[in-house]
């Protein structure tokens, strides 16, 4: 048998792309979070953002436009948030396709350790059985005791 595992250079490939996947995954909920957290700093913003009842006119303009501008960039830091979410979707499936396709070479892997496992077994059995049939047969012992040695 065959002692050498053949696909260990594409259990290493798919250890890296496992590795890389892992990666991507990490970067896409880091996305996540800070998309998430720019939202919320925009959303306490605009909550923030309120005009006192008297107030000059300009000022209430002001107020009105920065309210304006503040749920514009509400509406664009949703978006970025859903994209990133996307993407970590994407990023997950990814992961657990990398996961999957290193655990069938391991399994692979696996089997293979246990067939040459089972192969030395063998061995060492069919050699103890020869040892056994010499002394049987009456030839010389291998300890150098005397003849048969000490079986009866």
């Amino acid at each position: 048998m065959n002692r050498r595992f053949r696909l260990t250079a594409l259990e290493r490939l798919r250890s890296g792309r496992l590795a890389e996947a892992a990666r991507m995954l990490g970067l896409a909920r880091q996305e996540v979070a800070q998309a998430q957290a720019e939202s919320g700093r925009i959303q306490a913003d605009l909550q923030a953002c309120d005009v006192q009842t008297r107030t000059a006119p300009f000022a209430a303009a002001s107020a009105a436009s920065r309210r304006e501008r503040l749920r514009d960039d509400l509406r664009r830091a949703g978006e970025r948030v859903h994209r990133a979410q996307s993407q970590e979707l994407a990023a997950v499936a990814g992961w657990h396709s990398a996961r999957g396709d290193l655990r069938a070479v391991e399994a692979l892997h696996e089997v293979h350790r246990v067939a040459v496992a089972d192969a030395d077994a063998r061995a060492e059995q069919r050699e103890l059985d020869e040892l056994a049939g010499a002394v049987r047969r009456g030839r010389p012992d291998l300890d150098d005791d005397g003849p048969g040695g000490d079986l009866p």
